[in-house]
Formats: structure tokens, C-alpha cells, sequence
């Protein structure tokens, strides 16, 4: 409450610090003692660092000569913020706070101005801050539940990259059996031609099944790459040497880099690299397999660094440059080409832009769909670098959903970072009610083995704890030995994983950091959220032409399926995107109720009767609740029981 910097507690027993650890204090917990069995405890303890003195301080002056010491330290060595207020725990009668605990606020040696800021830039403040990023999920689990077979309805949707181990038409028929809901199209490799006759099968195979499954088309991207080499042959890096490094822009597929006794010379296909860097950046090539630290800019166009580690060097190699917003538009030729001539004219779903940047980036994507009528096309901006993290929120209001590339995030950020980065986008979509998609490596191992690691399975556990809408598979569906057992696997862990959920205090965080005053819509579509939490209705059915609704409603996460009802086709499939929705589509567009009867039309027994085929409406009948939008254009909802 007072947002202290330090905590300080003198124990004999280890007691006192124990129960100050439960509370999982934010800031770290000096333990005062005498016992080397204490010290030791104190390791496997969060936030608890060990302090031994040699003798037991008897008075009032000793005891606070040893609190002023300790807050010299921490202050010197960054655990503790200059000026800051710290609690001090000790006893009343004596030093120790085991059984008669004494709390006393001592101030910090030194000034500071404003908030306390902590060395790691974290800014401690009474109030709320809302530019801060909060993710706060309750989670709640019996050990009933955690023994049981059952599962509740996969809510949680999977993205699965199409490739040669699944291009056949028995294949794409397992992986959705399986559980996949989106088919990815990585446009970096592959030509238009050979993407039409997939797409072709994919879509044969999806109408066999009646499914609503969708399909994604993943741009290549603006990159970097390394030029050619001479002779073809790659080239020995040895960690110390010196290295020139030149931007050769377009031509980095003729020029040809060399190393000789005079110097090595290697070219980059990024034109403005020597604008962009600075000294002391560092340049990463081949998934940071090898990195140069930039020692010189020599000219517009070449620079000088140092090679950190030894690594041989091949041509067209990819490469990051941390922390630069690379000067390079967001769509290339080839990915405009392919967005107009094959995305839009093969009426694909989604897309997923790769390395978006800013908010204007989005809108620029958007107009290149909407020029060819690609209004239907929805856009998920790929989060892969800084610039991309800083400019989230105008991103995020511009897409309409956000995916967290981790492998490319994890070039461009420090790799402890990437957890960290995966939790605020998600927490920032949630609020919005923009659907995001976790990705990169998360059952890796799958692509060689029939089970996952065990640290792969709570990688995804943990992303659906975060609040995803969508997890997604990448070569172990494409070039994976199991690669229909990976999405089984991968759908068992999530619908597991949303046992967990506590959906009271998701839904309170969510309402609470979305701004107010809501409109109407939102104010319907939150209520009815928590209409099905509250009365525990088995289904929640909303009736909509745009899709606007449904995805108010689930922004909110109900614990039950949603069943989106609509004549739109389009709507039907951007289902597959959002957390617990699972479209009902029909033909035209009876499903809109008129102003006297939500029964008008029948979209309401049709959507009871899609929650009665899919296994929603439990043995003896539920409580369904119902949102629609009527002939007035007045947003409603209602009570119906399924039997």
C-alpha cells in the first residue's frame, strides 16, 4: 500500500520471513538471523536474500544501527531505491519478530524525485497506473478435477501450418478430426501455383467433413538477409576477429562476400543499415547463431564490428537487428502480390502480416485488401520486434487479431523477455477484444517424438492460462513425424487447461480495465457474460450479421460455449479465431428477430439444436442465454431453456 522499496526482518526461527513470503511481496525481504540453518532456507524462498550476523543486537540502538547499515547496502547494490520508505520487522521485547512482531518505516539513504524507480525501471506508485500493463489470472483447481477423465468443451482454437507432411487430402482429414480449426499457408516458401492445388484439397476436404474450418495466408515479410559468398562456399567466423559488413541492398543475391588475409567482408540486403545501427548494436545472423557487435560506421554504407563467437557463415542467411525499427515497408512486391492475387481472388480468411510495426502498417495492409475487395480478409498483425511492442496498442486498435511470433520476438528482444512480452499482449487483447494467437516452438519436440517435453505441455497450459484465443503449430504439423497426434495432443492439454480458469475474476478484470462509459452493445454483451456465469446456463447463443456481438461476448470469457448463429459466411469462419466460439451458419438472413419475438425466424432453435449436436446441452436439459439484435437494430437479450 505504501509501495515500500525494501522489506527488513530479524528472525531466530525463520518463522517471520515465512509468512511475509506467502504474501508474495513485489519487492525483496532482507533476513536478519544468526542461524546458518536459516541462511540456508532462504534460498528456496521467494523474495527472501539471507543477511548472517555474528551477534544478536540487545537495544533500541543496536537493533536500528543494523536497519541503517542493511539500507546502505541494498542501496548500493540496487536492491532497494534510493529514498524509498522500507518496512523493518522486529520483536517487541527483543530483535526478533517470530512471536511479537514490532513494524516500524525507515527511509532509505539518498533522495529521489517523483515516484520510486527500481533498477529494473519498474515504477512503484500508490495509485493505479493505467499506461502499465496488469495481468492478474485467478486460477482455480479440485483435486477432483485434477483426476478426472473429463474435460470441458475445447474452447481454445489451433492453427496448424500446412506443409509436406500434410499437403495429402488423409492427412488434412486427420489434423481435423484432430482438433485443427485454422490451416496455415506460410507463404515464404512455395509458389502460387502449388499453395491453389493445397488450398484446393484443403477446401475439398473441409466441405467432406462439413466443417467450418478457415484459412490463413502468412506473408513472407520484410527481411534481412545475408549476401552470397565467393565460390559459394561458406566462411570460418573466429570469435575476436574484426569484420566489414556492407549494405548492398537489392543486390545482395549477386554480390559476393570473402575472407582473406587482408579482412573479411560480408554484404546485408538491408540498403540503410549504417542509418539504423548504432555503436554497440549488435547484429544477429542465422537465428542468433552468430552475432557481430558494431565497432565503427565507416561510411553510408559499410561498418565495422567485432564477431562475439566463432560460427561458420553461409549465404542468404536470416538476420535481426535488436532493438531497430528497420526502415523497410511492411508489404513487399511479392507480398502484395500475394495478398491481391491469391488471398483475396482464393477468398481466404485470414492474414497474417509479419513484422508489423506500427498502426500504420495495419492500415496499409488494409487498403492494399480493400482496393481488390479483400474486405473480408481479417488481418493478424505478427508481433516480432521491438518496434512492434512499442506501438502495441495503436496496432492492436487497428487489427483484428494479434499474434505473438515468439521466434523472431526472441531475435529482437532479450530471450528473458519473451514471457514477459507474451503476457502484456495478450492482457492488452483481451481488453480490447482482439483475438491473439501464441506461437513459435510450442510442442516442438513433437516434430521427432510422439509426446511432448513436459515443459512444452505447460507452455501451452500456460498460454491459455494468459487468456490466448488461439494456440498455434508450425513444423509439427508441417514437416512433423505426428503430425495429426501433435494437434490431438495440443487440444487435450488446452481444454484442460481451461478447467482451470477462474471465469469470476477474469471477467471482473476484464470489465474493470475496459474504458468506460460502454456503449450499448458492449453493456449487453458483458452483462449476458456474466448472465451465463451466474445462472451456470449450458450454452450462450448470440444471433449476428457482422460478427460484432459474438465477439463482445467472448471478449468476456464465459465458461460455455458460444454458438454464433449467422447468415454470414464470413462471420462463420472468423469464428474459428475467438476463444469458445462455434459458428451456426444459415442460409439467409431470417435469423434476425424482429422487435416483438426473439423466436422470429428460428435462429433460436437452430442454435439450440447446433448446441444439442455438438454435445452442449447436457442430460435433462440447461438454460441457454440468448443475444440478438432485432429488425430495429436494437441489441437484446433473453433466457431459453434447452431440452
Amino acid at each position: 500500500d505504501i509501495a515500500a522499496g525494501l522489506i527488513i526482518c530479524f528472525t531466530q526461527s525463520g518463522e517471520a520471513p515465512r509468512l511475509v513470503a506467502k504474501y508474495r511481496p513485489s519487492v525483496p525481504t532482507m533476513v536478519v538471523t544468526t542461524s546458518d540453518e536459516v541462511v540456508r532456507h532462504c534460498n528456496s524462498t521467494f523474495s527472501l536474500i539471507p543477511h548472517k550476523i555474528d551477534k544478536v543486537p540487545e537495544t533500541k540502538k543496536d537493533i536500528l544501527a543494523v536497519i541503517a547499515h542493511l539500507l546502505r547496502d541494498a542501496v548500493a547494490n540496487e536492491l532497494c531505491p534510493a529514498g524509498a520508505i522500507c518496512i523493518a520487522l522486529r520483536g517487541v521485547h527483543d530483535c526478533w519478530a517470530d512471536v511479537k512482531p514490532l513494524m516500524t518505516l525507515e527511509a532509505a539513504p539518498g533522495m529521489i524525485d517523483g515516484s520510486m524507480v527500481s533498477s529494473s525501471g519498474l515504477v512503484y506508485n500508490s495509485g493505479s497506473n493505467h499506461d502499465d500493463t496488469t495481468s492478474i489470472r485467478c486460477n482455480a483447481i479440485s483435486y477432483d478435477e485434477l483426476i478426472s477423465p473429463e474435460a470441458p468443451h475445447r474452447k481454445t482454437k489451433i492453427v496448424c501450418t500446412m506443409g509436406p507432411k500434410c499437403w495429402d487430402e488423409e492427412s488434412m482429414g486427420k489434423l481435423l478430426d484432430a482438433g485443427m480449426n485454422i490451416a496455415r499457408f506460410n507463404f515464404s516458401h512455395g509458389t502460387h501455383e502449388a499453395h491453389g492445388e493445397v488450398l484446393e484439397r484443403y477446401r475439398k476436404v473441409v466441405e467432406a467433413k462439413k466443417s467450418m474450418a478457415a484459412c490463413l495466408l502468412d506473408t513472407k515479410g520484410p527481411e534481412i538477409r545475408t549476401a552470397m559468398l565467393k565460390d559459394h562456399a561458406n566462411i570460418s567466423l573466429e570469435a575476436g576477429q574484426d569484420i566489414f559488413v556492407e549494405a548492398v541492398g537489392a543486390k545482395y543475391t549477386e554480390w559476393e562476400g570473402f575472407k582473406n588475409d587482408e579482412e573479411t567482408r560480408i554484404g546485408l540486403s538491408y540498403d540503410k543499415l549504417c542509418q539504423s545501427v548504432k555503436v554497440g548494436g549488435r547484429i544477429l545472423i542465422a537465428d542468433g547463431s552468430i552475432v557481430i557487435e558494431v565497432l565503427e560506421i565507416v561510411s553510408d554504407k559499410v561498418l565495422k564490428g567485432t564477431v562475439l563467437n566463432s560460427k561458420e557463415l553461409g549465404e542468404r542467411k536470416n538476420c535481426n537487428l535488436p532493438g531497430v525499427q528497420v526502415d523497410i515497408p511492411v508489404l513487399t512486391e511479392k507480398d502484395i502480390d500475394d495478398l491481391q492475387n491469391f488471398c483475396v481472388k482464393h477468398k481466404m480468411d485470414y492474414v497474417a502480416a509479419s513484422f508489423v510495426q506500427s498502426g500504420d502498417d495495419v492500415k496499409f495492409i488494409r487498403k492494399t485488401l480493400d482496393d481488390v475487395g479483400g474486405t473480408n480478409v481479417q488481418i493478424i498483425s505478427k508481433i516480432e520486434n521491438e518496434a512492434g511492442l512499442e506501438h502495441i496498442d495503436a496496432i492492436i486498435a487497428e487489427s483484428d487479431g494479434i499474434m505473438v511470433a515468439r521466434g523472431d520476438l526472441g531475435m529482437e528482444i532479450p530471450s528473458e523477455k519473451v514471457a514477459l512480452a507474451q503476457k502484456m499482449i495478450i492482457t492488452k487483447c483481451n481488453v480490447a477484444g482482439t483475438f491473439v494467437i501464441t506461437a513459435t516452438q510450442m510442442l516442438e519436440s513433437m516434430c521427432s517424438n510422439p509426446l511432448p517435453t513436459r515443459a512444452e505441455m505447460t507452455d501451452v497450459a500456460n498460454a491459455v492460462f494468459d487468456g490466448t484465443d488461439c494456440v498455434m503449430l508450425s513444423g509439427e504439423t508441417a514437416n512433423g513425424a505426428f503430425p495429426d497426434g501433435a494437434v490431438k495432443t495440443m487440444a487435450n492439454i488446452t481444454k484442460n487447461a481451461e478447467l482451470v480458469n477462474n471465469y469470476y475474476a477474469t471477467y471482473s478484470f476484464i470489465r474493470d480495465f475496459t474504458p468506460k462509459p460502454f456503449k450499448p452493445e458492449e453493456s449487453i454483451a458483458s452483462s449476458s457474460a456474466k448472465a451465463c456465469i451466474d445462472c451456470k446456463a449450458c450454452m450462450c447463443i448470440v444471433i449476428t450479421t457482422d460478427g460484432e456481438g459474438s465477439r463482445l461476448v467472448t471478449k468476456y470469457r464465459p465458461p460455455i460455449p458460444v454458438v454464433v448463429v449467422t447468415p454470414t459466411a464470413a462471420v462463420a469462419k472468423h469464428c474459428n479465431g475467438h476463444f469458445g466460439q462455434y459458428p451456426c451458419l444459415m442460409e439467409d438472413a431470417s435469423c434476425i428477430i424482429s422487435s416483438t419475438s426473439f423466436k422470429a425466424g428460428g435462429a433460436v432453435e437452430r442454435g439450440i439444436k447446433t448446441g444439442k449436436d455438438l454435445g452442449f446441452v447436457p442430460e435433462g436439459g440447461g438454460d441457454v442465454v440468448v443475444v440478438a439484435e432485432d429488425d430495429q437494430g436494437r441489441i437484446g437479450m433473453s433466457f431459453f431453456r434447452a431440452t
